[in-house]
């Protein structure tokens, strides 16, 4: 299908849609001008031009509220993808790393294809992209861009970005708020429990307040290990506890109207024993563990500090931030060795920008930002007698930027023209025991957009965006791998670019009871950089190899029942993906890698729906659920095996009364294990979902 095919199909598909908002509007009456309900205004700041109501913001994005991720259950990033069009959990090397996609392949080397921001920093580990190992525990609303972000967000958002907002301080009153859960999993022995809590205090009323919010948890371990082949009788039973606390203290101050400045500290401690992978998904176990004790680990600290000053004209913002991290993983070999990985990320980051305020037609924003960060490893490989292999590298990064974003209304506000361009300039260098590789990226990435509002209740939007990933560094002991498999290899590869050609639409009902989302992509790679299967036994490595297209379709539907409390929801994806051009020598040695096969590790589709129901049963006690159905679709690993597709069905139920709330709740009610990552070879191993788990919630809400 052309790119003129593939936009002249969207647009016919909005004049259909266009078509039916103006009869709908005629019927009720309710005109052009439309009677905006404020209170279901669903309010985003993903422009970085102060807040918008999402139904005019001209990208593919979703907003999830803090309420409504607790009514479905969703606590981390790995249940929030079950209800993003076209994303997926790609890799799970352990509950602290965790690597997510959108629209596109994934690896677990290199920077992130997805940019993840808490409040107003980034989250970046060099060179290894794992997401934040952050719990919703006291969240305001995520926000979720898929397609290129590369203006406003950088390097690392090819695919998008997350921006998870997390609750400030109340200047004016005292907020207390907890929760405390039970749960079992099928297979523990034990129950899983946490506790949370958030206290927000005033210390001067009107200027200054504090936040301190955090808590604690603890899942049972439901896998079994084995010293040596599995016999069916376990050497140790339910060894993959996981641990996971956090500890987040926020200071908000406003000496004047016009001046806010937020201080945070942030800590999060992922633990497990052993990992995210097994030998078998059904029944879970380890096998070949010879006694030997396993874990990953994770412990990040973030400090941040934001300062926002408006003068009327325009509004300038500074945010800067800190992460130290470690995390790693250590995996037993039988009979006495084992593989080490550990990983000490630092990343300072700086940001200013001036945006423009006012009802003018005319809406600009430039800014700055400079990152200085290094991703030091330490890696060892040990099976005695003969192999004893040290493959400690470092990778450090110094980069800046410009950017800029210009847009103008025509037509009293119906038609909007935007235009916005990034230059980046990176200097990058490796380090390992044999020397130094640097390597220096200069990138422009750009966004054109038109966007239609003719209504309140309808806008489409028309844009092409660029984005790229910065080259994976990789060691030479995967070079050489590469290159036993006949693939050409180099330490660091070049960037990723990627631009997207996209047709949106917000569609919703006079009444707002009705909301209808669709976006028709078209995704073009360049030099991309995937996993390669190497020729020595476990090592594999990556490689720039081609280019490929990704074109799909975004869905999203929202209906207010008339049965008043019953709402619907539904999210889904169809995506094809295809490789256009591979270099001759990568798909001679890799039969995978070929002109017009599929692109790896892409999922072909993905669908959640979810039922929300709440009603008054006594003057003050209110009864409410929620009930979801997601799905993931097959997709194919570079080890040539085709992951199936699974399914996860979710319960919520429960009852209010004033600031209480107690649920009970379940997660995976089928027991879905299907696995959702294969591996080969001498480290052969799988992961797949939590199975069955059912418990209770108790909460109080006082803010």
């Amino acid at each position: 299908m052309g790119i003129g095919r593939f936009l002249g199909a969207g647009s016919a598909m909005a004049l259909a849609m266009a078509s039916a908002t103006v009869q709908a509007q005629s019927t009720d009456g309710a005109g052009s001008s439309g009677s905006r309900d404020e209170s279901d205004m669903i309010v985003v700041t993903a422009s970085k031009t102060g807040a918008q109501n999402i139904q005019d913001v001209p990208l593919a994005i979703q907003v999830f509220n803090g309420e409504a991720l607790k009514e479905r259950n969703i606590s981390n990033i790995g249940d929030l993808v079950s209800a993003v069009p076209g994303a997926q959990e790609g890799f799970r090397q352990s509950n602290g790393a965790r690597f997510y996609n959108l629209r596109g392949s994934v690896t677990q080397n290199g920077d992130s294809p997805i940019g993840y921001y808490l409040d107003d920093t980034p989250f970046v580990v060099t060179n290894f992209g794992i997401a934040p190992p952050v719990r919703f525990l006291d969240m305001e609303r995520v926000e979720v861009l898929r397609g290129p972000q590369g203006t406003l967000y950088g390097q690392g958002s090819s695919g998008g970005v997350f921006i998870f907002h997390t609750r400030d301080p109340n200047l004016n009153g005292v907020d207390v708020a907890f929760e405390a859960e039970a749960s079992h999993t099928r297979g523990a022995d034990q129950l899983n429990y946490g506790f949370a809590g958030a206290l927000s205090l005033p210390l001067i009323e009107n200027k200054l307040a504090v936040r301190v919010s955090g808590g604690f948890s603890r899942d049972a371990g439901y896998a079994d290990a084995y010293f040596g082949e599995f016999d069916g009788t376990p050497d140790q039973t339910n060894v993959n506890e996981a641990r996971n606390d956090d500890l987040r203290i926020v200071a908000l101050a406003r000496p004047t109207d016009n001046l806010e400045l937020r201080a945070q500290y942030w800590r999060f401690r992922p633990r497990q024993d052993f990992t995210g992978f097994t030998s078998s998904v059904d029944p879970v176990y380890y096998e070949n563990t010879a006694g030997q004790d396993s874990f990953s680990n994770g412990d990040f600290k973030l400090l941040s500090f934001t300062a926002t000053l408006d003068l009327d004209a325009f509004t300038i913002t500074s945010a800067t931030s800190n992460l130290e991290g470690e995390f790693g993983i250590n995996i037993p070999i039988s009979p006495e060795g084992f593989f080490s990985s550990q990983f000490m990320p630092e990343m300072f980051a700086q940001e200013l920008r001036i945006n423009s305020n006012g009802a003018g037609p005319l809406h600009w924003l430039v800014g700055g930002s400079y990152q200085n960060g290094s991703g030091p490893q330490v890696n060892a490989l040990q099976i005695p007698p003969f192999v004893d292999i040290n493959a400690d590298n470092d990778t450090k990064t110094e980069n800046w930027a410009l950017f800029g974003e210009v847009s103008y209304e025509l037509f009293d506000g119906k038609l909007i023209p935007l235009a916005g361009i990034r230059t980046y300039h990176d200097d990058r260098t490796f380090k390992d025991g044999d020397g130094t590789v640097p390597t220096k990226a200069n990138k422009e990435t750009w966004r054109l957009n038109l966007t239609y509002i003719p209504t309140d209740s309808l806008t489409m939007f028309v844009s092409a965006s660029t984005g790229f990933r910065p080259g994976i560094v990789q060691s030479r002991v995967q070079v050489q791998s590469l290159e036993a498999a006949g693939v050409p290899a180099s330490v660091a590869l070049e960037p990723e670019s990627s631009t997207n050609y996209e047709y949106g639409l917000k569609w919703r009902s006079p009444d707002n009871n009705l909301n209808v989302g669709l976006n028709l992509y078209w995704l073009e790679y360049t030099n991309l950089q995937t996993s390669v299967t190497g020729g020595i036994q476990g090592v594999d490595g990556f490689a720039n190899f081609g280019d490929a297209t990704t074109k799909g379709i975004d869905l999203e539907l929202f209906w207010r029942t008339p049965l008043d409390g019953l709402n619907f929801s539904l999210a889904g994806n169809i995506n094809d993906s295809e490789y256009d051009t591979v270099n001759e020598t990568i798909a001679e040695a890799q039969p995978l890698l070929r002109p017009g096969a599929r692109l790896l590790n892409t999922l072909g589709n993905n669908l959640r729906f979810d039922a929300n129901y709440a009603t008054d049963i006594s003057n003050d006690v209110e009864a409410f659920g929620n009930f979801s159905v997601s799905h993931s679709g097959d997709r194919l690993q570079a080890n040539g095996i085709t992951v199936d597709p699974y399914q996860l069905v979710g319960l919520t139920a429960g009852l209010r009364k004033g600031p209480w709330e107690l649920a009970l709740f379940g997660n995976n009610l089928f027991d879905e294990r299907g696995p959702i990552f294969i591996g080969t070879g001498a480290q052969a191993s799988v992961s797949g979902p939590t199975p069955r788990t059912i418990g209770l919630r108790l909460r109080m809400t006082g803010y």
